[in-house]
């Protein structure tokens, strides 16, 4: 086979993005993929429950996708080719084993007003956090976009050390490194409140307990009130239809139930795939979007395992509980009822 400017190892949300951007640029992409479907994560299925269920299986809101450059990027042309997004005005809540609940609302006003009804001063805290991460969000957001150690890393801190001063920039670090748990128990004195954000903090594989979790929840609260829990209308799984529409439409190619065996090193540059049955695929670059341990374990395993890799470890995982329902559920707290 001819090769192709670059050859794309899964089909994730990662791979997906950068198979519709190299596309769009023109350049001949190739994925391939091991199951018989593409998507990774973002997955629905009716095999969960009981028949005529549909089940986001895995990835379900796109709230982090929706805000981030990737959307901005490309959303217009997703869009043309099937992606749309359910909004709700009212994103989390939760409800606690004595009966009490609160709700978060896409109001932020509304919210300082609630918070602040709880305990007084959890609202006018809830202001200041979610208005700081809005302050920051250039720097935190190219932050955590790009590699720590790095030439533009080192010139972003030094504009902020500029702009700040470096004794605000090293109390923003600290601030930041903070846990979840340190953060809202220091902060907040409603126990509705720290239990409304308390599990947030799973959502990005972290620990209440884990330095910077306290500013990774901040950014999710900033989320949740910025842009809500959308969802996709059809499921996980049309999301990764909608990107493979527009990959195909770029003149890209997706290949499902391809696996890549090992990838082909030459002088120290990858130049290909060889696929488990044994055929070759050439690629100027290659780009495996794949858990560090299968990338050195087994694709590259032939060459020498860089010292970093050895020393990872995957986080936690989280798990999704699922129910077919007969009607809205009818949640009861202070009295009331609330349906949904």
């Amino acid at each position: 086979m001819a090769a192709v400017d670059h050859l794309i190892i899964g089909s994730g949300i990662n791979a997906l993005v950068a198979a519709a951007m190299l596309s769009r640029k023109g350049d001949s992409v190739l994925m391939i993929e091991r199951e018989d479907r593409i998507g990774g994560c973002m997955f629905t299925s009716d095999q969960v429950t009981l028949p005529g269920f549909h089940h986001d299986v895995m990835a379900a809101t796109f709230v982090l996708f929706l805000t981030g450059p990737a959307h901005e990027a490309l959303g217009s042309d997703l869009a043309r080719h099937g992606l749309e997004f359910c909004h709700t005005s009212h994103p989390t809540a939760v409800l606690r084993p004595d009966g009490s609940a609160l709700t978060l609302t896409m109001d932020r006003d509304s919210n300082i007003r609630t918070f602040n009804s709880r305990c007084a001063g959890d609202g006018d805290q809830h202001g200041a956090d979610v208005s700081g991460v809005e302050q920051d969000a250039a720097f935190l957001f190219a932050l955590l976009g790009q590699p720590l150690w790095s030439g533009k890393t080192a010139l972003l801190l030094a504009k902020q050390a500029w702009k700040r001063g470096v004794g605000p920039l090293k109390t923003w670090f600290g601030e930041a490194l903070e846990p979840t748990r340190g953060w809202l128990e220091t902060r907040y004195q409603s126990a509705d409140v720290q239990a409304l954000w308390a599990p947030w903090v799973l959502h990005v594989g972290l620990t209440p307990e884990a330095s910077y979790s306290g500013q990774m929840t901040r950014v999710i609260a900033f989320a949740l009130e910025a842009a809500g829990a959308p969802v996709v209308k059809g499921g996980a799984g049309q999301a990764a239809a909608a990107f493979a529409s527009l990959i195909k439409a770029n003149g890209g190619e997706i290949r499902t139930g391809v696996e890549a065996a090992s990838i082909l090193t030459e002088g120290g540059k990858a130049i290909g795939v060889r696929t488990s049955e044994g055929e070759e695929l050439r690629a100027r670059n290659v780009i495996a979007s794949t858990a560090p341990g299968q990338l050195y374990d087994n694709l590259l395993k032939a060459e020498p395992l860089p010292e970093p890799t050895k020393k990872f470890r995957h986080g936690r995982g989280n798990f999704q509980l699922h129910y077919a329902l007969d009607g809205p559920v009818e949640w009861e707290a202070e009295g009331s009822k609330m349906s949904r």
